[in-house]
């Protein structure tokens, strides 16, 4: 009869499989093992070995190449992992998660630097009253949707700025800062609201699929904004099939209502969906 360490019994073996087993990168292997052994195992092999045996015989030779090669993103992780800095695989997988974000390339390279050139041309020109809390902005952006459709005045759109500072702020603002908080809010409320010449065109297509995605996009993404589309979301948003997709959403681009500034891959592990951006 198995006997498990307390620490695996608030997990159920057949809920429990390896997720990155098979991954391409050994080092990630490495690291999911190591999890498992150090997060639910206590760090005993042979437990590890009864409950997944086909670690058995694979896992030995994930370490010898990871001792060699891995980088230093892949021994923070597993150093946290023995210092019992990570205590669940919950935690765990949000740490690898950030490994397994694909990295920008090409235009959405490109994007990424007009972006924080933006930031730091804005930080020059506000001073003391900028803000570099990405977390907040983050939820400030989120925010200016729910507003729009609330058609929320200055008040409710101080309001919630007020909210947002409470509830993700790590340090009080500043008064200047809060009232940067409150223009940028509003600033994304008005993206929201606004429309554009293009919607004429897309209108005049006479395909209700590619202005019922369009609408979706609309009312989700302010303009410049981008914005992961994979094919499963869009055809759920649109009620189309994933067939149709890539012609909508081509379409939409010759428009000029979007560009792709990168390209999907497939795959298990890859994690990358198509990046579009709000043109209009």
């Amino acid at each position: 009869m198995r006997r498990f360490p307390v620490l695996f019994t608030r997990y159920k073996l057949n809920q429990i499989q390896p997720k990155y087993y098979e991954h391409p990168d050994v080092f990630i292997r490495h690291l999911e093992w190591a999890a498992y052994y150090c997060i639910m195992f206590e760090q005993k092999w042979n437990k590890l070995g009864e409950a997944f045996p086909i670690y058995d015989k694979r896992a030995v030779y994930w370490v010898d190449p990871f001792n060699a090669k891995a980088k230093d993103k892949h021994r923070l992780i597993k150093g946290k992992l023995y210092k019992k800095e990570i205590t669940t695989m919950e935690e765990f997988y949000r740490e690898l998660d950030k490994l397994l974000k694909p990295k920008p390339l090409g235009k959405a390279l490109k994007d990424k630097k007009q972006r924080t050139a933006q930031s730091a041309y804005q930080k020059e020109q506000l001073g003391d009253a900028f803000i570099d809390d990405k977390l907040l902005l983050s939820k400030a952006k989120q925010s200016a949707f729910q507003l729009a459709e609330d058609n929320a005045d200055k008040d409710m759109i101080v309001a919630k700025a007020n909210k947002l500072v409470k509830e993700h702020s790590s340090e009080t603002l500043s008064t200047e800062q809060l009232d940067t908080l409150i223009t940028y809010i509003q600033a994304q409320v008005d993206k929201h609201l606004k429309l554009d010449r293009v919607e004429a065109s897309i209108i005049d297509t006479d395909d209700k699929n590619i202005y019922f995605m369009w609408g979706k996009i609309k009312r989700q993404i302010v303009k410049k904004d981008t914005f992961a589309w994979t094919n499963t979301v869009a055809a759920k948003q649109a009620h189309c099939s994933k067939g149709n997709v890539k012609v909508i959403m081509n379409k939409l681009e010759k428009l000029g209502a979007i560009k792709c500034i990168q390209k999907g891959k497939s795959g298990s592990f890859t994690r990358r969906a198509n990046l579009y951006r709000r043109e209009v």
